[in-house]
């Protein structure tokens, strides 16, 4: 008995040992809904059943004996043979292992009720409750027009994320072998400074390796980067008293530790870096819990907000946050939930047989528009086939609210935008790349704006229509930019149609881009003329030397054709 009770000590500390060390290096949430703490839980449980059994099995092997069992049927394997035999066997071998199977067995179970609950979590079954996670309104052109209306208050990044992070790099300077920096970690955010909105990007500096974190890991990090993404203005912001907790530091420094320990329930993914209006820093915690099952259907609940100097922490629910927080939902998790509110309105069965009726995705990127303090995720609504490059409208979600509408709005997509701009007669040479569409509302016309850079900076601004892709302006100055394209969208519907022209001539260059053929005709080799596949087989099959009757409307840098034959 003395041995047993001396086994049983050293197990359960090792047990809590070993519990301890998990919590403390994989810092799991102490939640239901996390099936990492359930397997855990299940384990213990059967460390605890296997010592309880340890003290009870003398009293089973004497039931046993007084029951005339002394021997037991057995199962090995025969070497000679291969092939399982029984053999008779003593009793007291029956119970040898008995504790490790008994450990063994709880995982098991843990392990199937994870595996039926995430089966019972799939689409298959929960396709219903997936779509009405987010309750998508149906945004009007009014709403949208006030919403998304480019003015003063709108702040356009001539930056992206790319080039702001090079800039960042670049202001690492002598500190590059103490810090760097994650462009993961690079969040954009409007601050409001002498009286006057500021589009910026901040990044913190993060340890360089462990060994930096434990010489500075009682001092901070000295500050953080801010990239001005509309002036390209950067500057590295040195924090006084140093930013101690952050996710390269260890120990109790260690960010994650640190709103573990606090709230060891809480659930998790992202953590944003966000200054406040006077450049205090914070990281600021979206958290959420499991609304389908146990362990899928996240769904924003609110924030933690940590104090990277002195490690204040207070939690916030969804819509009591501080007023500065830009972001208080996860964006990466509303980009889930607003894809399955889209694709499995009608069930499951309807995403893959028959009709398909009103499926539908988010595009494979998205971007920010940013007014008045609030950043929405815009993405445009668009079939599952890839090949499809239109739209049917967009998606907007307030980061702040979780208030998500349906805008429809007809047009090409983001990706096709970055195409017509990048191929666009007046650039192509240069092997210019577009960055990411943001969209908004110019004067009543729904506008995607982007910038075409090159890997070191931006080279141009452009401005062009949602609808057709076909109304586009270029230059070096948003100024210049907005004087073209106003002369673009003011033509009226009918002075466009008094501006058609007729014309009949021999190709002599081709050149297909997606839906679009470029062509060149003799006598005017100083534009290209456009003209949809779609228009007409003939344009389907244009090649060089084919005489064609065109009618087209002249634009600035190129001719779009209306309607195109072949004549012999």
């Amino acid at each position: 008995m003395k041995k047993k009770i001396i086994i049983s000590l050293i197990t359960i500390a090792s047990t809590i040992l070993a519990f301890l060390g998990i919590y403390y290096f994989g810092l799991p949430a102490l939640s239901g809904q996390n099936f990492g703490f359930l397997l855990l839980i299940f384990i213990i449980l059967g460390v605890v059943l296997s010592l309880v059994f340890m003290f009870v099995e003398e009293k089973v092997l004497a039931w046993n004996r007084k029951k005339g069992r002394l021997t037991y049927c057995a199962h090995r394997v025969n070497k000679a043979t291969g092939k399982m035999e029984k053999y008779e066997s003593d009793i007291e071998n029956k119970y040898k292992y008995y504790p490790f199977k008994i450990v063994g067995l709880t995982a098991s179970v843990a392990l199937v009720f994870g595996m039926i609950v995430g089966v019972c979590s799939t689409p298959l079954f929960q396709a219903k409750r997936y779509a009405k996670q987010l309750n998508i309104e149906d945004g009007t052109s009014e709403e949208f027009n006030e919403e998304f209306k480019f003015d003063g208050d709108v702040l356009l990044p001539i930056l992206d994320k790319e080039l702001a992070f090079k800039a960042a790099q670049a202001k690492l300077s002598t500190y590059g072998s103490q810090y760097t920096i994650d462009s993961t970690n690079f969040t954009i955010i409007s601050v409001h400074r002498d009286g006057k909105d500021e589009l910026v990007r901040v990044t913190p500096l993060e340890y360089s390796d462990i060994f930096v974190s434990m010489n500075k890991n009682t001092h901070g990090s000295i500050g953080y980067i801010e990239v001005n993404v509309v002036t390209k203005e950067t500057k590295l912001v040195e924090v006084e008293g140093g930013m101690k907790y952050m996710p390269s530091a260890i120990f109790n420094y260690d960010l994650n530790r640190h709103i573990r320990f606090h709230y060891p329930s809480v659930l998790y993914n992202e953590t944003y870096f966000e200054i406040d209006d006077e450049g205090n820093p914070y990281w600021v915690v979206p958290t959420y819990k499991n609304e389908i099952t146990l362990y899928q259907g996240g769904t924003p609940t609110g924030t933690i907000i940590v104090n990277p100097v002195n490690g204040d922490i207070d939690r916030y629910k969804l819509g009591e946050e501080p007023s500065w927080v830009d972001r208080v939902v996860e964006v990466e998790l509303m980009e889930k939930q607003a894809t399955n509110a889209l694709r499995y309105k009608n069930g499951f069965f309807n995403t893959i047989f028959g009709s398909k009726k009103e499926v539908f995705q988010v595009s494979d990127g998205y971007n920010y528009f940013i007014k008045n303090g609030q950043t929405h995720y815009v993405s445009c609504i668009t079939s599952p086939n890839e090949a499809d490059q239109t739209s049917i409208g967009f998606l907007t979600i307030n980061l702040k609210t979780k208030e998500a509408k349906k805008y429809m709005i007809p047009g090409i997509t983001e990706m096709r935008a970055r195409e017509i701009a990048t191929l666009h007669e007046s650039v192509k040479a240069q092997n210019l790349d577009a960055t990411w569409p943001i969209l908004m509302n110019y004067k009543g016309v729904p506008t995607y704006f982007l910038v075409l850079k090159n890997d070191v900076q931006p080279c141009k601004m452009v401005l062009l229509d949602v609808e057709t892709g076909i109304s586009i302006a270029m230059g070096d100055t948003m100024d210049e930019v907005k004087s073209k394209y106003d002369k673009l969208i003011n033509n009226s519907s009918s002075s466009i149609e008094d501006e058609v022209k007729e014309l009949t001539s021999v190709v002599k260059r081709v050149q297909i881009f997606g839906d679009d053929i470029y062509f060149m005709l003799e006598g005017v080799e100083d534009k290209y003329f456009i003209v949809e596949k779609s228009v007409s087989l003939d344009a389907m099959f244009l090649k060089e030397a084919d005489k064609v009757k065109i009618t087209y409307v002249e634009y600035e840098g190129y001719n779009f054709v209306k309607t195109l034959v072949k004549v012999a």
